[in-house]
């Protein structure tokens, strides 16, 4: 059980091969440094590196005490716990280690695999540490020894691509868990590389595999067996929990599912029974953990604590929403295994699919109004698990359930972009609504037609959008439902000028408008008085354009319709612009940016980007961003399967031929990479930035800074405080405050960010 690796041999038991005899750490560089800094220095006694089954943990804990053997006089001795069968037999191995560093100065003890054995190690470490001071000790396991002065390490997963639209090998072929499938898979295969044709299944490999190092070596080996295309099905349906590596491992880490079995072993039957209930869920928050669990609200917390302590929960905090406790992709199918040998899993997934159906339905109606940028992050964020359910639903029969939950997700998934999904399960499940005639299932059916015909709008699918909208017409006229009636008549109308038929599409709107109005339905009439309004602008009418804008404008922003109020905002930003009014147009569509960047939105604020850009398109210096802008709104609508924007029609193509002449052939592509490779929030926080071009235009003196005044400039766009400039250039602090306002005179700017990139549009 004892290893010495100053001289050849492997981390663990030396009749046991962990790992290939020098195998290249990938994906650690930053890791590895800190362990190795951490080993050196003496007044780390204790480090134990800690992290889920899978990460790695032992080959970087080998790696970094290779790395600094020769600072340990004594020698490095180490012991794999996890094969001692008894805690006898472990502290006893352990005591034999000690003693067999001997000599003086400083010794390392390692301990591989410790999290069964805490509790009878955790006192023995602490005598040995203060007995000897020379003695230092790196551990790993799924826990930390939670002794005074221990230094924890966490190791995760290797970062994962992430979702991707159409990658590129360059955007791609350094990301860690990619660079390691993919040498894995050329030592299998030799003539395996990342091409054109294959890194799309490579990128979604390693991200449903969640970027595991064991899972992706795992994964890799068996290329020897089947083509890639396949691997990637196989591995989408839930087949790695089965894969299986060298006879020469221990039996712990010979697949992901002994490796999950192993991590979960010694829970209790309540942890155990609420790790597995956990397990349907996609994520879950500490109240719904709660509802699930056999324990009280105090042990429903203590086993959440031991389950995040032992790495089998770890506990995310998604920005302004509240923290959610996620499980690795190994223990999830573990704990599905363990409702499927209890017996439970109908129950389990009939639970978990009700929840979820309730919490939409409950705050289906706080999609707009003060709270709705909260509740549609909800939505968001419980997407996967909405899915689940819709899921279960579907393999229930239980078309009524199905139908509801899906109505309830129409605005929030319009508004993530889900439209190729959306609008195939929306269809299928009216489809198959459609024998029944019971009043419940009729308004589900006008509703899920109405989902559809949104879904298909946002599409760029007109002719599909007037198709599903005449279906909810019809419905509505059939339920003698007036209101509702007239909403659908109104979107009717608005596709039907979408896809060419203006002067029908009028007349429904026009007469959808007076009813809305006659009941009272103030955000209807908007809704209708905004189409009539996008017609009279394609019909070149724009006097009858503008009271009609300005009337769906202020409902809007009476009853908080963020999203309506954006999207008429860019009709009012096109009106402004074809009647010459650049500085109404700037002002609707930086309006309507930071309305839909305030919901997160994915399908109107391609729009909003292309036309903010469009409108710098003419002004100095600003080429280069108005590219970005453009590439950013592209592909925002090829990730979420939409056409161009349609937003100031038939000048898209245009522009990007007019800054690929401009920006030419050696600045262009990389401008547009740039653009293709940002952020959403980062596009709008840019666009935001900008300076408006009348005020710039009204001091020409916007182009003479001083030379001391552009070195302060400079300095504030590297992100520099006044303090830190002042420093840097010898001067006071005062000092840099008066250039700086100086600077943001010259230049029109209101803030350092707009003075960063003024100035870097500059250089």
């Amino acid at each position: 059980m004892l290893t010495d690796i100053s001289t050849p041999g492997t981390w663990g038991l030396e009749t046991a091969v962990l790992w290939p005899a020098g195998p290249d750490l990938v994906g650690r560089e930053q890791e590895l440094p800190a362990v190795e800094g951490r080993l050196l220095a003496p007044s780390a006694r204790l480090i134990s590196l800690t992290g889920p089954g899978g990460v790695g943990k032992s080959r970087l804990a080998a790696e970094a005490s290779r790395a600094v053997s020769g600072e340990f006089p004594r020698g490095v001795r180490v012991v794999d716990v996890a094969a001692c069968r008894t805690a006898g037999a472990a502290v006893a191995v352990v005591e034999q280690a000690v003693a067999d560093l001997g000599g003086h100065g400083r010794g390392l003890l390692g301990l591989d695999g410790i999290e069964h054995r805490t509790r009878d190690l955790a006192p023995l470490i602490t005598g040995l540490l203060a007995l000897d001071a020379g003695l230092t000790v790196l551990a790993t396991g799924q826990e930390a020894l939670r002794v005074y002065g221990e230094r924890v390490v966490p190791v995760g997963p290797l970062t994962p691509p992430g979702p991707l639209v159409g990658p590129e090998v360059a955007d791609v072929q350094d990301n860690p868990a990619v660079l390691l499938f993919t040498r894995r898979a050329h030592e299998v295969d030799p003539g395996f590389t990342l091409t054109p044709e294959n890194v799309d299944a490579v990128v979604d490999v390693c991200n449903v595999l969640e970027g595991v190092p064991l899972a992706l070596e795992l994964a890799a080996t068996r290329l020897r067996l089947f083509p890639l295309a396949e691997l990637r099905s196989w591995v989408r349906r839930g087949g790695d929990s089965h894969l299986t590596g060298p006879p020469g491992t221990p039996e712990r880490q010979r697949s992901l599912s002994a490796v999950a079995e192993w991590s979960c072993r010694g829970l209790t039957p309540d942890q155990r029974y609420l790790l597995a209930r956990l397990s349907i869920f996609e994520g879950a928050t500490l109240a719904t953990a709660e509802k699930v669990s056999p324990l009280s609200a105090a042990g429903t917390a203590e086993a959440i604590e031991v389950l995040l302590d032992r790495n089998l929960l770890r506990l995310a905090e998604p920005p302004r929403a509240e923290g959610r406790l996620m499980m690795p992709r190994i223990v999830r199918a573990w704990g599905r295994g363990v409702l499927e040998q209890d017996g439970v899993a109908g129950e389990a997934g009939e639970s978990h699919a009700r929840h979820f159906g309730e919490l939409m339905r409950t705050i289906e109606g706080r999609f707009t109004g003060t709270e709705q940028q909260r509740w549609l992050r909800v939505a968001g964020l419980e997407h996967d698990n909405i899915l689940t359910a819709l899921a279960h639903f579907r393999s229930t029969g239980d078309l009524e359930a199905q139908a509801a939950l899906l109505v309830a997700c129409r605005r929030p998934w319009l508004i993530r972009g889900e439209l190729r999904a959306g609008l195939e399960l929306f269809d299928r499940t009216a489809a198959a609504l459609a024998g029944d005639d019971s009043e419940r299932a009729l308004h589900l059916r006008a509703r899920l037609c109405t989902g559809a015909g949104f879904l298909s709008s946002a599409a760029g699918d007109p002719d599909g959008a007037v198709h599903r909208h005449r279906r909810a017409v019809a419905i509505y006229r059939h339920l003698r439902d007036a209101q509702h009636g007239a909403r659908a008549s109104a979107r009717l109308g608005r596709a039907l000028i979408h896809s060419g038929d203006r002067e029908t599409g009028q007349s429904l709107l026009a007469a959808a408008r007076s009813t809305l109005e006659w009941l009272g339905d103030t955000t209807g009439s908007a809704e209708a008085a905004a189409g009539l309004a996008e017609a009279s602008l394609d019909a070149g009418a724009f006097a009858e354009a503008g009271p009609l804008l300005q009337r769906a404008i202020g409902i809007y922003r009476q009853q908080g319709e963020i999203r309506g109020l954006a999207q008429t905002l860019l009709l009012g930003a096109r009106l402004a612009t074809l009647t010459g009014d650049r500085p109404a147009a700037y002002a609707a569509v930086r309006e309507s940016l930071r309305l839909l960047d305030s919901i997160d939105d994915r399908t109107e604020l391609p729009g909003a980007l292309a036309a903010f850009a469009l409108l710098t398109l003419d002004d100095a210096g600003q080429s280069q961003r108005a590219a970005r802008l453009l590439a950013a709104a592209d592909t925002m609508c090829r990730r979420a399967g939409m056409h161009r924007p349609r937003v100031l029609p038939d000048r898209f193509d245009t522009a990007v031929a007019t800054l690929r002449r401009r920006l030419g052939p050696a600045v262009f592509p990389g401008v547009w990479a740039d653009g293709v490779r940002a952020q959403p929030a980062t596009t709008v926080a840019e666009a935001l930035a900008v300076a408006e071009p009348s005020r710039v235009r009204e001091r020409p003196e916007a182009e003479s800074l001083t030379p001391r005044q552009l070195q302060v400039a400079l300095n504030v766009a590297e992100g520099l405080t006044n303090r830190q400039i002042a420093e840097q250039l010898s001067i006071a602090e005062w000092t840099v405050v008066n250039h700086l306002r100086q600077v943001m005179r010259k230049l029109g700017c209101t803030s350092r960010v707009q003075v960063a990139w003024a100035v870097g549009r500059r250089q």
